[in-house]
């Protein structure tokens, strides 16, 4: 039988704990003259943006509108616009400005791919602080250009992805520009922090050797499963407060997934460090669990290290390891283990689930 926490109290219930099927894309039935309102972030898009038809809305996220896309196309220049609104467990320009600009610069599609300069800082019309990011780069496959921006507003993060077969990469920075100021964004903006592209780490962590599983113990497991509770409820504190968003604690190591997706290493929690899985807001976190450590009156250099997948609803806790877990074990943990908890981060209602192993040895 599974074991469901609501609002702190236990209850049997016969809900399956499982990541969520992988979501297909679904038309979003949009009247061609209307603007069209993303509801969950109160960011409108209008039927047309500098000449740029809207041709499609789709919701990427089982109709929740957690992940959606918009499309714009301009037949003449054969430019084609997406915007993406998803709602990232980890919600911060930086990192997912650092994500998108990545998988262009290394996607071999596009041949041999040139920055046009550094990140560039953006804000939103109405407001005076640069919160956002973007970059274009010169492309020498499909097309000649490819480019990126992308701010964060509160738990959403809004990215632009534009990519022109006609349009050299200055032309396509200034429509990339254009186009911000064109979107409706929300009269009431949450509190916005200057966005600063992340560097490289000083000094990059070594991953050792693979990490042995540690014994489940229940309470540690019902501790590592609260994080993503205690997590939401500081964001949830800080936005009531009209708190900005700090800059995120993490440092981009120099080493890469399959050559491709970045490695994150934390600045704060020691050792720890943080692997997007794709570019669309979910996340593989490794840290050591210090809130076990702090319950059981120990020194926190002995708290066994948790494997935690941040998605966009939910964090999938799984078993812990006596050290951190190098990137490639990390990885082969989320695709071959059950996970031992789930705990919702999105919806009014706080929700955990435990799995019936989450306490077996």
């Amino acid at each position: 039988m599974w074991l469901r926490i609501v609002g702190g109290f236990a209850m049997a219930t016969a809900l399956p704990l499982a990541p969520s099927a992988q979501a297909q894309p679904s038309p979003i039935a949009v009247k061609t003259v209307k603007s069209w309102t993303h509801k969950p972030s109160g960011i409108a898009f209008p039927s047309k943006i500098d000449g740029f038809a809207r041709s499609a809305v789709e919701d990427l996220s089982n109709g929740a509108l957690l992940d959606t896309s918009i499309a714009y196309d301009d037949p003449i220049s054969r430019t084609h616009v997406n915007v993406y609104v998803y709602h990232a467990a980890m919600p911060a320009t930086a990192i997912w400005f650092d994500v998108a600009a990545t998988m262009i610069a290394t996607n071999d599609k596009f041949g041999r791919p040139a920055a046009l300069g550094d990140p560039v800082a953006f804000a939103l019309p109405g407001s005076s602080v640069p919160a956002g990011l973007r970059q274009s780069f010169t492309i020498t496959q499909i097309g000649r250009s490819s480019g990126v921006a992308v701010i964060a507003l509160g738990e959403w993060v809004v990215k632009l992805r534009v990519t022109s077969p006609v349009h050299d990469a200055s032309q396509l920075d200034a429509l990339l520009d254009r186009m911000i100021a064109q979107i409706g964004w929300p009269r009431a903006l949450p509190p916005l922090a200057a966005a600063v592209p992340l560097k490289p780490c000083p000094q990059p962590l070594v991953f050792g050797a693979p990490a042995d599983k540690v014994t489940k113990d229940g309470a540690s497991v019902i501790a590592g499963a609260m994080m993503g509770n205690i997590d939401r409820s500081v964001r949830e504190k800080a936005a009531k407060n009209r708190e900005a968003p700090g800059a995120p604690a993490y440092c981009v190591h120099p080493d890469r997934i399959q050559g491709r997706l970045p490695i994150y290493q934390g600045e704060t929690n020691e050792g720890s460090y943080a692997i997007p899985l794709g570019d669309s807001g979910t996340m593989l976190v490794i840290a050591r669990d210090t809130l076990t450590a702090l319950l059981g009156g120990k020194d926190e250099s002995s708290a066994p290290w948790t494997v935690t997948v941040r998605k966009l609803d939910q964090w999938l806790q799984y078993p812990s390891y006596a050290s951190a877990p190098p990137p490639v074990q990390a990885i082969e943990i989320v695709q071959s283990e059950k996970s031992l908890s789930t705990t919702s981060i999105y919806g009014k209602q706080s929700q955990i689930s435990l799995s019936p192993d989450a306490v077996a040895n």
